[in-house]
């Protein structure tokens, strides 16, 4: 595949914040935004435009009565189901696509402003393909206070780093080494803040670290979710 082609990076990196590039074209595109900064920019581009759809939009309170209407619209048309008729599967990639951006609009609206998030909880979840958690990461004011999963076998004679990706930014910077096992707590970089953060990572290091200040071999990335 050949990712020097704008609209293909495009196209790749609206699914991704739109949430339907999902399973390992996910965890590559994720891969992706580490090394080449083009992903990372297109990226940057449709979170900006989302946002400021979303910032567009006044919120509004629908009457108690339009809530009863549905109601009772839903239940005067349930009917047993005889026959059930497949649509085409671009029509439901179409649908799906639709669904999750009015989805992802409508959390912009309801789910508190930005302002707002340095008082919400910020958290990571590390898993590996198999959807098995290794590493769990909670975020305060002051530090990350990271555990280590019991699904996690580690190495003994490698080390793993966590990284950040800022936006608009090109070289990841270290966040420490993370626990093999137990609970570890990360004092957090000053360059730290949710609303600047386009992807975590960890990397696979020598002990001690990486040796040149740049992840030697990316294992897993994940995002910052905010709660």
């Amino acid at each position: 595949m050949n990712y020097n082609k704008p609209e293909l990076l495009d196209a790749l990196a609206g699914q991704y914040v739109l949430g339907t590039l999902n399973g390992l074209a996910r965890k590559r595109f994720q891969r992706l935004m580490l090394s080449l900064p083009q992903a990372r920019e297109a990226t940057m581009m449709w979170e900006q435009s989302l946002n400021g759809l979303a910032s567009a939009i006044t919120p509004q309170a629908p009457d108690e009565h339009v809530w009863q209407h549905i109601l009772d619209k839903i239940e005067s048309n349930a009917q047993p189901i005889k026959t059930v008729i497949k649509p085409a599967p671009s029509v439901w990639r179409t649908w799906s696509f639709i669904a999750t951006a009015a989805c992802i609009i409508l959390a912009f609206v309801v789910i508190k402003p930005v302002t707002q998030l340095q008082d919400s909880q910020q958290i990571a979840l590390v898993q590996n393909q198999d959807k098995q958690s290794l590493w769990i990461i909670n975020v305060d004011e002051q530090a990350l206070s990271i555990k280590a999963s019991s699904k996690l076998v580690a190495q003994t004679d490698k080390d793993y780093e966590l990284w950040m990706i800022l936006q608009g930014q090109d070289t990841p910077i270290s966040l420490g080494l993370l626990p093999k096992q137990g609970e570890k707590l990360l004092i957090k970089d000053a360059r730290f803040n949710a609303l600047n953060i386009a992807l975590l990572a960890v990397s696979l290091e020598p002990l001690g670290g990486s040796p040149n200040g740049l992840p030697t071999q990316v294992l897993y990335t994940t995002d910052l979710v905010v709660l």
